[in-house]
Formats: structure tokens, C-alpha cells, sequence
């Protein structure tokens, strides 16, 4: 039936991943010393500890909507998006096997995630797909097509740039503003591919309300990796303002305006 309905079995996974993803971040934004023990493999520095952690809460409140929310097309975009992920991560896995606390229970936790993941999340979408409308809400707005496009095009040039980084690290580790091993490199493209598949998903939906729940997500996330850069100064090997904490205080206050002009719109509109 096409009532925009997020269907039982959706909400139900949807809230065990949360709990996953709230508890990762706990661990790695508030003991980044103890990752060895406490994840699946020891995270060093704190940056990159506190960046994935960061990362995790913004996708927990994304699919927390996907939990207790009642149309399907506001969160549609993240499954996509968390598809991309999850099929780098457990590659990122295989490739690093010897650098996991094997055998510890986080870790096989870690790893049936993100063996299941990459085949249930996209099952799941295609499951619930078919109940989205495709009409706007009643209190809904159109995104205009410029954008859309400008959307889609930061969308592509995010994932080229991570396709590449993630094949050949070595490249992000020589760029990144603190220290990466290939492994963190590669978990971190990772995490920028929420990013462009993310925009490449809402970019084809005209709807404004299926952009807000993956904006406020990345808004979040990065929002709070601001926050672990201030707190991190001295592992910054160029200094603590150098090009990405420059392009995410331009990301961070480009989504900020567009949202709340959008919100505007929509206001007035109804």
C-alpha cells in the first residue's frame, strides 16, 4: 500500500542499529584510550577515534527516525547511503584483519554488523520503497533544481575522492590534517561516503522533507567533530585551522542557512 508508511520490520531493525551506533559512540567519543578494550580494534589518535564516534550519532539520529517516525520517504536516503558504508567497512576489515582485537566481543560484534549490513540495509530499502507516494506532505516545500544539482554534483565529487582514497590511502594519509594509518584512512572514506551517497539520494527527491533528516544527521556529526578538534588542537600536524576544518565551517554554515531558509519557506508557504 503507498501511504508513505515506514513498515514494522523497518522500525525494528532500524532501532537495534541505534543501540549499536549510540553505544559506539559513547565508547569512541568519550574513551578514546580504551578502543583497544572496548571496539574492535585500538583507534589512535583521539581525532580519529572521536571523528568515527561523532560520525555514529549522527547516523543513530537519522535512523532513530526511521524508528519512530511515520513517513518513509524522510529517511529513505540514509539506507542507500549506509549500504556504501557498510560494504567499505567490511572490506576495510578483511584488508586490516591483523590490525582487529580478534576474538574479543566487540570486535565479533563489529563483525557481524558489518557482514549482515551490506545485504540486510539495502533489503530493507527495497522492502519499504514501495509504500513512498512520491507526492509532497501537505505541510511539504520543493527544492528548486539548482539545489538539487549543486547537491548532486558535491555529492559525485565526495565520492570520486573517497572511491580513490579508499583504493589508494596513502593519498589521504598524506593530505590529512592528523596522522591516519591505512586502516583509519580507509574507515574514514567510509564515513565521507555517507556524505556523497547521502546528497546523491536526496538530490532526487523534490521533496524538501526528505532532505531535512540526512542534513540534520550530517549537521551533528560534524558539528561534533568540530567540537573534538578544538578539544584535539595539538594533533593537528598543520594546525588546528587548516584546509578541512575550513571546508567543514563552510559545510557546517552552508546546511545551517539552506535549512533554515527552507523551513522558512514552509512556514510561509503553509
Amino acid at each position: 500500500m503507498k501511504n508513505d508508511a515506514i513498515l514494522p520490520l523497518t522500525r525494528a531493525i532500524a532501532g537495534v542499529v541505534v543501540l549499536f551506533l549510540v553505544t559506539a559512540f559513547g565508547i569512541l567519543f568519550f574513551l578514546p584510550d580504551r578502543t583497544g578494550t572496548l571496539f574492535a580494534w585500538a583507534i589512535k589518535p583521539h581525532m580519529s577515534s572521536m571523528f568515527f564516534g561523532s560520525a555514529y550519532l549522527g547516523g543513530a539520529w537519522i535512523l532513530a527516525q526511521a524508528a519512530i517516525g511515520r513517513h518513509w520517504h524522510r529517511v529513505q536516503a540514509v539506507f542507500p547511503a549506509v549500504t556504501v558504508f557498510t560494504t567499505a567497512m567490511l572490506a576495510a576489515t578483511l584488508l586490516h584483519w591483523d590490525r582487529f582485537s580478534l576474538g574479543t566481543i566487540p570486535f565479533i560484534a563489529w563483525l557481524i554488523l558489518y557482514i549482515v549490513s551490506p545485504f540486510l540495509i539495502p533489503a530493507l530499502w527495497m522492502y519499504n520503497r514501495r509504500t513512498d507516494t512520491h507526492e509532497p506532505e501537505t505541510s511539504d516545500v520543493i527544492v528548486s533544481t539548482t539545489a538539487s544539482l549543486v547537491t548532486r554534483f558535491i555529492g559525485t565529487l565526495v565520492l570520486l575522492c573517497v572511491t580513490i582514497g579508499f583504493f589508494y590511502p596513502t593519498l589521504f594519509i598524506d593530505i590529512w590534517p592528523w596522522t591516519l594509518t591505512p586502516l583509519t584512512a580507509r574507515v574514514l572514506c567510509g564515513w565521507l561516503s555517507v556524505i556523497g551517497t547521502g546528497a546523491w539520494m536526496i538530490s532526487l527527491d523534490p521533496r524538501w522533507t526528505g532532505w531535512r533528516a540526512m542534513l540534520e544527521g550530517i549537521f551533528i556529526a560534524y558539528g561534533l567533530i568540530f567540537v573534538a578538534a578544538f578539544m584535539n588542537p595539538a594533533e593537528f600536524t598543520t594546525g588546528i585551522f587548516n584546509w578541512y576544518t575550513v571546508l567543514m565551517g563552510v559545510m557546517l554554515l552552508s546546511i545551517l542557512v539552506f535549512y533554515f531558509r527552507m523551513e522558512s519557506q514552509r512556514r510561509k508557504a503553509h
